[in-house]
């Protein structure tokens, strides 16, 4: 699996870019070194449920869609001017 990020996966501490792919119950959430591995993804995002770790709920996390390079590209020239 390729992997391309589409989502920051936010916690108290930490942000991790994650990719997002569809699953049977929801969204899976891989990171690139689960895409990598090969390996099942620790974290999913359940509609209404909200996110899980290994099948238990969690909660203190947030999901942000990735920026894209012109939308940053276009915020450092607004700064720089």
């Amino acid at each position: 699996m390729t992997f391309t990020p589409t989502h920051v996966l936010i916690s108290r501490t930490k942000e991790t870019p994650v990719q997002l792919v569809a699953g049977p119950k929801g969204y899976w959430l891989y990171t690139e070194a689960e895409a990598q591995k090969g390996a099942t993804p620790a974290f999913e995002v359940r509609p209404k449920l909200g996110f899980y770790c290994r099948g238990q709920q969690v909660v203190g996390f947030s999901l942000q869609p990735l920026k894209t390079r012109t939308t940053a590209h276009a915020e450092a020239i607004q700064v720089a001017k």
